[in-house]
């Protein structure tokens, strides 16, 4: 009997529990596959060359992450035919470049070519592919000082339908000094009809040894140029001062402290070593007084 009744109580609690853990399982096989992203910019610089850049990455949980060691194809697509530029594999961000020359490259009658970034997929992650148009275009930079003042002198050309360089007008442009971690805009200038701009360059800014600066002007997020970049050097820098390895300076960042530090810490050490002997002293009174019987004070 009491078989009986606990047979039909386990009976209950199954039938009551089963559907649950299969719509759960149901739930784990039908799980929406993970999403595959790309995302693929570009750069022109005056050199005739591109630098094309993609990223891949997915979004797990909100979170984003780049998939490392993948191959992404780079290709031009043409009106009549395809080529193929080469292959790039992700870094640990997953980030992957190549550069390329733009010479012989297909275009449409307006001069445009299209890019694309290609990831086939795998076992685990979809294939995705990214695409961008621009029409190349180079910027150019000359330097003169007039007055004690320092000019930079900058021109865009783009090549028309017969393969000419004609003016890009109209446009905004950048001026940028690279550093360490980052870009270190100094100014933007708008370029005439002719394209060109004159800059003025009044900055006191830390160069190499020599005062050697790099100067890169940008014309940026552009509809029909995308992204287009010129650079040259030039030495307007304040010359960077490196110390003497034998003979460094007293700073906070070189290798020995300064004396205010060294004193104030020899100061901090010997009073606390005074307190531990003073402690030791006493410890010392108090047996030899016990033992004689008598009081401390």
């Amino acid at each position: 009997m009491k078989r009986a009744i606990v047979l039909n109580i386990f009976l209950a609690l199954f039938l009551t529990f089963a559907p649950k853990f299969i719509t759960a399982q149901e739930k784990a096989d039908t799980a929406a596959p993970v999403e595959t992203k790309i995302t693929f910019t570009y750069l022109c610089t005056s050199n005739d060359s591109v630098v094309l850049k993609a990223n891949l990455f997915i979004k797990k949980d909100g979170e984003i992450y780049g998939l490392e060691n993948a191959s992404i194809n780079f290709s031009v697509t043409g009106e009549k035919e395809n080529i193929n530029l080469g292959n790039a594999i992700t870094n640990q961000e997953g980030n992957a470049s190549l550069t390329c020359s733009i010479k012989g490259l297909p275009a449409n009658k307006e001069g445009i070519i299209s890019y694309a970034a290609a990831f086939k997929g795998n076992s685990k992650f979809p294939p995705v592919e990214a695409s961008f148009v621009a029409k190349p275009a180079r910027i150019k930079m000359t330097f003169n000082i007039e007055d004690s003042a320092r000019h930079i002198n900058i021109s865009a050309t783009q090549k028309n339908a017969k393969g000419e360089e004609v003016p890009v007008p109209n446009e905004k442009l950048m001026i940028y000094v690279p550093r360490l971690f980052s870009m270190l805009k100094i100014g933007e200038v708008d370029l005439d009809a002719d394209g060109k701009a004159n800059f003025e360059f009044a900055g006191k800014i830390v160069g190499d040894t020599l005062g050697n600066l790099r100067i890169l002007v940008r014309l940026e997020e552009s509809e029909l140029f995308g992204y287009v970049q010129g650079q040259n050097e030039i030495n307007w820098g304040v010359p960077k001062q490196y110390y003497k390895a034998e003979v460094p300076s007293r700073e906070l960042w070189t290798p020995i402290a300064p004396l205010w530090m060294i004193i104030t810490l020899i100061i901090m050490l010997a009073g606390v070593w005074a307190h531990y002997v003073y402690a030791v002293y006493e410890l010392i009174m108090i047996k030899r007084h016990s033992k004689n019987n008598k009081p401390l004070y």
